[in-house]
């Protein structure tokens, strides 16, 4: 019975290894993976929102130097905006929009896009119009994000008002990628963590084996030396009740011998210990 019990831990040892150290050590891979991905979400929506500012500042100095009473070259500084998925509104002094970004070839077959390039003139009218005001939002590193940007342009007719805005969404775009990348760091730990209990495992094993293999031995030894104390026993009693002198010398030396064989297999025991 106590073989068999003996058997079945050591059949489910390799599962009892890998659980203690294999899911603890995945539970820790995931929360970093997942902070990770979150930091580096935020700091690449940062790094995008940036850029708003940046191509704002840029397209004003274009507009200083350009005519802004000629509407066709007007929107031809804006033309590159389209190409960026970047919005830009033009207002004069008077508060009169002058030019806009065409988006209308990249939302004619997107409704969804349509609605958030919707959404995002509207609310730089609302902010040029003084009912709304750009602020520093919250980022979200798994939901898009709308970046606003005033910059004035300043002309020998007077100052206008530049607004740019741009939707980030990086999750949305790359998502599959990160989660690709994710997936694979978690399955070389799976792989790790299953690698680390196997060795572990083994480990266990040789201890076990080598545990035994001592039992074994030690029960070897403790059999062999019950028959030199059994002989002891013996000629003890027979030296005691023995009567006749020429006999107690054969009987010493026997006990003797016996002392010999039992000192041999003691220190062959000790010689056992670690």
């Amino acid at each position: 019975m106590r073989e068999g019990t003996r058997r079945n831990n050591t059949k489910y040892n390799f599962l009892k290894i890998w659980m203690r150290i294999g899911i603890p050590m995945l539970a820790v891979t995931s929360v970093v993976i997942y902070l990770y991905l979150y930091h580096f979400m935020i700091s690449a929506e940062l790094l995008r929102g940036t850029r708003v500012a940046r191509i704002s500042v840029e397209l004003a100095l274009l507009l200083s130097d350009t005519d802004l009473t000629d509407k066709a070259a007007v929107e031809k500084q804006f033309d590159f905006l389209s190409d960026l998925h970047i919005i830009g509104i033009l207002f004069d002094r008077d508060g009169r929009e002058i030019a806009r970004t065409d988006m209308d070839q990249y939302t004619d077959a997107d409704e969804e896009l349509a609605a958030q390039y919707h959404i995002m003139e509207e609310t730089i009218q609302e902010i040029h119009a003084g009912k709304d005001r750009i602020q520093d939002n919250e980022v979200y590193a798994f939901e898009p994000n709308y970046w606003y940007e005033q910059v004035p342009v300043f002309t020998p007719q007077g100052t206008y008002s530049l607004y740019c805005a741009e939707m980030t969404a990086l999750w949305q775009q790359d998502g599959d990628i990160l989660i690709f990348i994710g997936t694979g760091i978690f399955a070389a730990m799976v792989v790790l963590t299953l690698v680390i209990a196997r060795s572990y495992d083994k480990l266990y094993k040789k201890q076990q084996a080598m545990e035994s293999a001592y039992n074994q031995k030690v029960n070897a030894l403790a059999h062999d030396l019950k028959t030199p104390m059994m002989v002891i026993s013996g000629y003890s009693e027979n030296f005691l009740e023995e009567i006749r002198v020429e006999k107690r010398e054969h009987y010493v030396e026997r006990i003797l011998e016996n002392v010999r064989k039992m000192n041999g297999i003691v220190e062959e025991m000790l010689g056992l210990l670690p």
